[in-house]
């Protein structure tokens, strides 16, 4: 009696299961693995339904020979064979597809960041070319009339207006390099950020440098990518974190390239951080994601920040 339910059970289970499989076969514009599978599980079902009327009542008026079991046990294993065969290769197209997507994701991601560095060169050119020679024109045009006035409070003025321009050409030289820091095409990395460090306007924080790259040189885009990437996280620091020190080592081991940055501010929960507007973390991330490289970020409050690249060259 237990047998016969668990066949009855049997029977059921694999009915359901070809009906699904055909359902599968309309969603899947009559994919030939579920029908495959349909056919398997059709068989099995008529197994199933075979076996439980051998062992009923009716047993002695339909006795079904051995060879029927034995061909609906190979057809049904040819069904399961080949459908997943097909199924492996529908797994692969997936993957193939997936790898694809990422690839013209990344070749995108990479115009737009070489479109973004063009256009920060081309701006900062027009800065230094435009602005630049009419601050300084400027600048000699009040120096003449300093000089020429000899009452003091003119002279107040003019010194005055000297120091204002002065402040301007610091200015826009400033923002000139932090656009398009020329030092870093014309010397590297290394030299770049050792470079911007020292520019650094007085913060209240501490930052300490190594690295054993020195003037070793390395591919455009990795070098720009991972200065951009320093230059964030220090101002993320400053802005951000009221952290007194911070550290950054740069260095290379063997085909890698790794950068560890550490501060000891107030921290933040790192869960949604790359959703908050300032910190330009997704930003950071997608960066290092152009180069194929691993971006990790660590903090929590009261415990400072810890950030590693690594990309591999």
């Amino acid at each position: 009696m237990v047998i016969e339910i668990l066949l009855i059970i049997s029977v059921v289970l694999q009915i359901v299961a070809a009906i699904v499989a055909i359902g599968l076969i309309r969603r899947t514009k009559y994919n030939l693995s579920w029908m495959l599978f349909t056919v398997a599980l059709t068989c099995m079902a008529f197994m199933r339904l075979a076996e439980y009327v051998q062992i009923t009542s009716l047993k002695t008026i339909l006795r079904l020979p051995p060879e029927f079991f034995v061909w609906m046990g190979v057809v049904t294993s040819l069904c399961v064979a080949l459908g997943m065969l097909l199924v492996k290769r529908i797994f692969n197209y997936i993957a193939s597809t997936e790898n694809q997507r990422r690839i013209s994701e990344r070749r995108i991601l990479n115009t737009v960041l070489r479109t973004e560095e063009k256009e920060r060169l081309r701006f900062s050119k027009d800065l230094h070319d435009g602005l630049g020679p009419l601050l300084s024109s400027a600048k000699m045009s009040v120096s003449a009339l300093a000089a020429d006035k000899t009452d003091e409070r003119s002279r107040e003025i003019l010194r005055n207006a000297s120091y204002v321009i002065d402040e301007a050409i610091r200015s826009l030289r400033e923002i000139s390099v932090n656009l398009s820091p020329h030092i870093l095409k014309d010397f590297g990395l290394a030299r770049a950020v050792s470079n911007f460090i020292g520019r650094l306007p007085h913060s209240g924080m501490q930052i300490h440098f190594s690295t054993n790259l020195h003037a070793e040189r390395f591919d455009a885009d990795i070098e720009v990518i991972l200065y951009r990437v320093i230059c964030e996280l220090i101002n993320n620091s400053i802005k951000h974190s009221g952290a007194a020190e911070a550290s950054v080592s740069l260095i290379r081991i063997d085909s890698l390239i790794r950068l560890d940055y550490r501060d000891n501010g107030c921290g933040f929960e790192t869960g949604g951080v790359e959703q908050q507007e300032g910190m330009g973390i997704a930003n950071i991330r997608s960066r290092i994601s152009s180069l194929k490289g691993d971006f990790t970020l660590s903090s929590s409050p009261g415990r400072g920040m810890k950030a590693l690249v690594e990309v591999h060259i």
